[in-house]
Order: structure tokens, then C-alpha cells, then sequence
């Protein structure tokens, strides 16, 4: 549970922390007045410091973070948010899912550099682990074998082999492999011949292995690439998935979204996942999906968020001429209002799941 907590408070705080700092940043650029730069929310713990006539405070709440604006709904007051530009309004409120998104291509980048980029040169699928007892164990395939033909047919990609081993069930397969020697790093070309399996066991493939793809070091702007393709990948997903639920008649809950109960708790079994292993690399891919997530939440037009924000500006650019910001200001606090409900409702249905036994945990999912 402390190590729960604990991770939460870390992840959740670096997070929270980029997201803000992108609009402080751009509304001082922008001559808007930052009353108040806080992480986590009020009750107020500790004032740190204050500076350029801001105060950086750290706040009771764990969960969050803040920068308050100066009259955010009152045009009439110098220094305000309301007061800026639409320019300068959507420049500020864009900041912070876009520092997401860039803390996101950071930590995909770290982890394309720790694992590396397929190899094109060498084509095939490499064995990374191989069931006792299978077809695949009693031929001596070994694990860093590297599977290139079956019968004098190469393979390009892990799909021709999957491809041609499911049209050749219950058959003799001489399989050609590339094996090198730890000790020399010399390669050898040998054959082996077996016989995939029509029935294997549960959770086994038919020859009892899993497979991928060579590996080499990433070079910097191919590690830049991979982190750019993760996260376009993740906004990709995170529309495709409703658009496949909605299309399939399927409730859109069965997403999974999380509260922060659910968030704290994977947060918690990711920690635990890399202490096990002794690698930062789920902690990477964990950070950066969270903070694309955030990213892409915060851009929703939903009000009391900074998407809701912008469409309020975008409303007032095809206008021209604002909206009450009387009004504007009740729309974000009746939406602020449902999103604490959301959330609570996710919590107490988390904290239910938590009790019973039934949250899925790490390696359930």
C-alpha cells in the first residue's frame, strides 16, 4: 500500500507537474499574471517561494496540480486571462497538453534507446523463450535462434512465419535458422525439422515458442521517430477504440476508463513490475502513456477542461465578439462540477472492484 501510494504521488506529481508548467510558462510569455503556481490541490501546505508575482505552493491533495490565472472570466482586468488575446488565450490553454505530449515523446524516446529498433538487415523472427516440451525443445531450437525459412521458403516478417507454419498443422517442416555463438559472435546456418502441432496446449502456438523481431541500437533520430510513432499511435487508439465499440454496439465503458483509485493502483503494480525485472522501462512506457492520456483528456471539448476553453474560443473567433463571461464562467463550473462526480463514481466503483477482489491487476490485463 505505501509503495502504492507512494509511486502514485511520484508519477501523478511529475506528470501534473509539466502539464502546468506549460501554461505558466506561456501565459507569463504572453504578459498574463500567474497568481498562484501550485501541485496537488488546496488546502495549501507550505508556500515555497514567490516569484515575479507568483506563488509556488505545494497543496494537501496529491492528486493534481494547478496554475491560477488572474480574472480568468473578467476581461476588464489588466494582466488577466480574460483580458489576453484569443492568440495568446489559446497559445496558454494549448501549452499544457502539449508539454504532455512532449514529456510522453521524451519517455517513448528513452525507451526506444533502451530496446532498440527492428533490425531490417536481418529478416525472420527471433525465438525469445520456448515451451518445455514442445516441438520447437525436442528439435534443439534454441532461444536467440533466428527462424528465416521453412522448406526453402524465406521469411520476411514473424507474419510469414506464423503464416506458413498454420498452413502446414500436423506436417514435417524443415525450418532453416541463423544461430550465433555467444562466445565468438560467428553465425551458423543449420536446419532443423519439426512438426507444428494442430491441438497445443493452452496459451502455446504451434511449434511452442515466442517469437520477434532482431534487434539493433537506435540511433538518436530513430529513437525520436519510434517515440513520435508511440504517441501518435496512443491518439490514434484513443479515438479508433470508441469508434469500434460504437460501431460493434457495445458500451463505451467497456474502454476501461480509470479513476484515480484505478490509476494509483496500476500505478503501484507497474513499480512492482519494474522492480522485479530490475528495469525502468515500465516505468517509461507507464509515464508516457499516462501523460499522453492526460494530454489528450485536457483537449476534449468538455467544459471546466482546456479543449471545453478553446471551444468557447473558437465560438468567439467565428462570432466575433465573446460570450458572457458570466455565462462561460457557469458552463466550466456546472462542468467542473460533473467531472468531481465522474470521478467520484469511478472511485467508489474502483474501490468496490478493490474489496471484492476483481480490479484486474498488471498481468490480468
Amino acid at each position: 500500500m505505501g509503495l502504492t501510494l507512494l509511486s502514485f504521488i511520484v508519477v501523478m506529481g511529475v506528470v501534473v507537474f509539466i502539464h502546468e508548467l506549460g501554461h505558466l510558462l506561456v501565459a507569463k510569455r504572453n504578459g498574463i499574471i500567474v497568481e498562484e503556481f501550485g501541485l496537488g490541490f488546496p488546502p495549501r501546505v507550505v508556500k515555497l517561494f514567490e516569484r515575479g508575482g507568483t506563488i509556488y505552493s505545494l497543496n494537501a491533495i496529491p492528486f493534481g496540480g494547478f496554475a491560477r490565472m488572474r480574472g480568468e472570466d473578467d476581461p476588464t482586468d489588466p494582466g488577466s486571462f480574460a483580458a489576453a488575446s484569443r492568440l495568446a488565450r489559446t497559445a496558454t490553454l494549448l501549452a499544457g497538453p502539449v508539454m504532455n505530449f512532449i514529456l510522453a515523446i521524451v519517455m517513448f524516446t528513452a525507451l526506444a534507446f533502451m530496446q532498440g529498433v527492428p533490425d531490417a538487415s536481418k529478416p525472420g523472427a527471433v525465438v525469445k523463450a520456448i515451451a518445455a516440451g514442445s516441438p520447437a525443445e525436442q528439435a534443439g531450437l534454441r532461444v536467440d535462434d533466428r527462424l528465416i525459412a521453412a522448406n526453402g521458403e524465406p521469411f520476411a516478417s514473424m507474419t510469414d512465419l506464423q503464416t506458413y507454419t498454420s498452413a502446414h498443422l500436423g506436417e514435417p517442416v524443415v525450418y532453416t535458422l541463423v544461430r550465433t555463438d555467444p562466445a565468438t559472435g560467428r553465425e551458423q546456418t543449420l536446419e532443423l525439422t519439426m512438426t507444428p502441432r494442430a491441438h497445443p496446449p493452452a496459451n502455446e502456438g504451434a511449434l511452442g515458442v515466442q517469437i520477434g523481431v532482431a534487434i539493433r541500437p537506435a540511433q538518436p533520430l530513430e529513437a525520436i521517430s519510434a517515440g513520435v510513432r508511440m504517441l501518435g499511435n496512443i491518439i490514434y487508439l484513443t479515438f479508433a477504440i470508441p469508434a469500434t465499440l460504437i460501431r460493434e454496439g457495445r458500451p463505451i465503458a467497456d474502454m476501461g476508463f480509470m479513476g484515480p483509485v484505478g490509476i494509483a493502483a496500476t500505478t503501484g503494480d507497474v513499480v512492482r513490475s519494474a522492480l522485479a525485472i530490475d528495469s525502468i522501462q515500465p516505468i517509461l512506457s507507464f509515464v508516457g502513456l499516462l501523460s499522453a492520456a492526460l494530454g489528450i483528456t485536457n483537449l476534449l471539448p468538455l467544459p471546466a477542461l482546456d479543449g471545453g476553453r478553446l471551444l468557447f474560443i473558437a465560438i468567439e473567433a467565428v462570432r466575433r465578439r465573446r460570450i458572457e463571461p458570466a455565462r462561460e464562467g457557469m458552463v466550466h463550473l456546472i462542468g467542473f462540477g460533473l467531472l468531481l462526480l465522474l470521478v467520484g463514481l469511478l472511485t467508489v466503483r474502483e474501490i468496490g472492484s478493490l474489496l471484492n477482489g476483481t480490479f484486474p491487476t498488471l498481468g490480468g490485463r
